[in-house]
């Protein structure tokens, strides 16, 4: 189908004031500060304390911060405002096929639940970055003040040939996202 320009006569084919087809295809997306595609979630590395031992996780979840809110009405106005409260993070979960018992990670996991709660939990700082394909970090969070809150191991099962899985829940103070 051609359009007709404003006089009513159809456009020039050819030279200055050609007509311009378009296919109908997908827009180019802007390019990334990782490339021409949106970065994947699947190369990552989680350090403790940057310590470079026993930091190989599969699955690394609740990045998130979320604003906490107050609703409000003023008089003689129907409307309701939400006013902020505070702003809530995490926890960070982190999961990955069970540790060996001397790990550095389990040493810290037994002293928090083991030990007694009358002696100062031991808090460290995670950082959790998102590569590119050199292993240079791309996006890094870092999450202060953080320790183990739960320690569990998925399900042993004998009809299924799975890993055996640790997840380890960590909450922190707060945390900040450096690139």
């Amino acid at each position: 189908m051609i359009s007709r320009s404003r006089g009513g006569r159809p456009p020039r084919e050819s030279g200055r004031h050609a007509i311009q087809r378009h296919n109908p295809v997908m827009p180019m997306q802007k390019k990334s500060p990782g490339g021409d595609w949106p970065l994947p979630a699947f190369y990552f590395s989680v350090e403790i304390d940057n310590s470079g031992d026993d930091q190989a996780f599969q699955e690394v979840a609740g990045i998130e911060s979320r604003m906490e809110t107050e609703a409000f009405t003023e008089g003689g106005n129907n409307s309701v405002y939400y006013l902020p409260t505070t702003v809530k993070q995490g926890p960070l979960m982190l999961r990955r096929g069970l540790s060996p018992a001397d790990s550095p990670l389990v040493r810290w996991c037994k002293s928090c639940f083991e030990g007694q709660l009358n002696r100062p939990i031991v808090t460290k700082e995670v950082s959790v970055s998102l590569l590119d394909e050199r292993g240079d970090p791309l996006r890094i969070w870092l999450f202060y003040n953080a320790y183990p809150i739960s320690w569990k191991i998925d399900r042993f099962h004998a009809a299924r040939n799975d890993v055996a899985i640790e997840e380890i829940v960590l909450c922190f103070s707060r945390s900040k996202r450096k690139q």
